[in-house]
């Protein structure tokens, strides 16, 4: 059971959970507290629906029924207003927090309170925190694995979390110019929460003060001593729990540039390029070191302010496109999509920027977890010999399976036009809104009233900006069938927006899926 966050001009909004009904029912059942009414949503979604585009709606069946208004119309104006409104939505919530000093300081500029890693280590994951003596020369890092299936493990691990068991695939994050890795612990903390090691690398620049911010730019060749950090005795554990045949590179702006820059490393299978360009095509990718497939975000705002398109669309509209043509011509798997509603800033999580998108966290990660999945989860890994790499005591058949499912797993939520039931909204504990009434009952005047966020059961396109379009190419490999990734294997699953399509209007079109074991298509959609 949970319940439903109340709305206060706009019946029209989908109803979405809370993790305050569940604790409202326990309180009741225990007799501790009296009921509490559902958290009461402050947006005026009549004037501004940052939700759904009521110009261009979706209807029961995921097609688009209306038309986006043409540029110069009184309805365009609107439209460009909703926009600039949206981008500042979470500015206003964050605003309405009534923060101890202490959550305000310069020392914790960026940083997010609900977040902080000490109160959940041990509880949703297991963080250590590591500097230069730790893995030389990388200034600093903050390093997350999951909660295991050990009976002594996070004893109070949330309902709806996973356990898993090592080995982990990895993930490294980078952050960009004027950033700390604090700036990105809705990422490090989500992966770790979804099966992966994450490591949040710090940079280190001129004006650069630990703990205060600055200034901070980050160092490219951190994911690289990373890699190599895991790979060598003095990684510990860390390394012994590390699958080095599973890595992804994240970064964003200046971060992103250095992950895009590690194009054709082996060490390396996959790069989310958060907001920081939209190059494929890099000289070292020829040979055996072909280019890896990438998922690029990007804004269609201002660095850290809203992007008014008030004259019509913007130039470079199709930006993406070139890297959707690049990926298909190398075979390569790539999502460019730009959400909606955005600036830069955004992706630094909370407090970073003037401005902020409700839903951009969670909608970006939903994203980020499924891309993970398909390439790192999902990789069929093949050792020199031609032989199938196995874990977990499974045979050849089992790990082909295995793989194949995980692929498929997260080709499915690439393509739903839906953010499925169970998949992202549990692993959001960031600040919300605030909610007065939540507060006063919790007995906690400072953190008690927030409420997080919730997407799941509202529309995946309805994320993706009108102002650019977003492409894609993905296939997934028949391991079933004897396929093990490379060129020219046999594929049990495609999806393709088409050069000339736009994802928003008509998602990820699936034009391919096998069953277990088949070479050729069962399905057609």
């Amino acid at each position: 059971m949970t319940a439903n966050i109340r709305t206060r001009r706009n019946p029209r909004r989908p109803q979405r959970p809370t993790f305050v009904g569940l604790l409202t029912i326990l309180g009741l059942a225990l007799g501790a507290v009296p009921a509490l009414s559902d958290p009461e949503d402050p947006w005026d979604y009549e004037k501004y629906d940052c939700l759904d585009d009521r110009w261009n709606p979706f209807d029961e069946n995921g097609e688009r029924t209306g038309a986006t208004p043409e540029p110069g119309t009184d309805e365009w104006a609107l439209y460009d207003e909703t926009h600039v409104a949206c981008t500042d939505q979470r500015d206003s919530d964050r605003n309405q927090h009534p923060l101890p000093d202490s959550a305000r300081s310069a020392a914790t500029y960026g940083t997010d309170p609900y977040r902080e890693p000490a109160d959940h280590d041990g509880v949703r994951f297991h963080v250590e925190q590591l500097n230069i003596t730790d893995i030389p020369p990388v200034s600093s890092a903050e390093a997350y694995r999951p909660c295991t299936t050990a009976p002594d493990d996070c004893p109070d691990l949330p309902e709806g979390l996973e356990r898993f068991d090592g080995p982990y695939p990895v993930v490294i994050v980078m952050h960009g110019v004027i950033a700390q890795d604090i700036h990105h612990r809705f990422n490090t903390q989500t992966f770790a929460e979804n099966g992966y090691i994450a490591i949040g690398v710090d940079g280190y620049g001129a004006g650069y003060v630990p703990g205060l911010g600055g200034p901070n730019v980050q160092r490219c060749a951190n994911a690289g001593d990373v890699i190599d950090w895991l790979a060598s005795p003095a990684s510990g554990e860390w390394g012994e729990l590390a699958d080095l045949s599973r890595v992804a590179l994240a970064g964003h702006s200046q971060g992103s540039g250095c992950a895009l820059g590690y194009q054709g490393d082996p060490r390396v299978h996959a790069i989310l390029a958060w907001d920081g360009g939209d190059a494929v095509g890099a000289e070292n990718c020829v040979g055996d070191a072909p280019c890896q497939p990438i998922m690029f975000q990007r804004t269609d705002g201002g660095f850290s302010s809203p992007r008014s398109y008030a004259d019509g669309y913007p130039e470079g509209r199709d930006r993406g496109q070139a890297a959707y043509e690049d990926g298909v011509a190398r075979g390569l798997d790539v999502l460019h999509l730009t959400f909606r509603d955005t600036v830069h800033t955004d992706w630094n999580g909370r407090g970073s920027g003037l401005t902020g998108n409700r839903l951009h966290e969670q909608a970006t990660n939903y994203y980020n977890v499924a891309w993970l999945d398909r390439h790192l989860k999902g990789r069929l890994v093949v050792d020199e010999a031609g032989e199938v790499v196995t874990q977990h005591g499974r045979s050849e058949a089992e790990e082909r399976s295995f793989r194949q499912e995980q692929a498929l797993s997260a080709f499915d939520r690439l393509t739903s036009k839906v953010f499925p039931a169970g998949t992202i909204d549990k692993h959001n504990i960031s600040m919300g809104f605030w909610d007065p009434e939540l507060a006063a009952q919790s007995g906690d005047p400072f953190f008690g009233g927030n409420v997080p966020y919730r997407i799941e059961g509202t529309w995946t396109l309805e994320r993706l900006s009108p102002f650019y379009r977003s492409h894609c190419t993905l296939s997934v490999p028949n391991y079933r069938a004897g396929a093990d990734g490379g060129p020219g294997s046999v594929e049990a699953a495609i999806a393709d927006s088409g050069v000339d399509g736009d994802m928003r209007i008509g998602g990820c079109v699936p034009l391919l899926r096998t069953g277990p074991g088949q070479a050729g298509p069962s399905q057609v959609r």
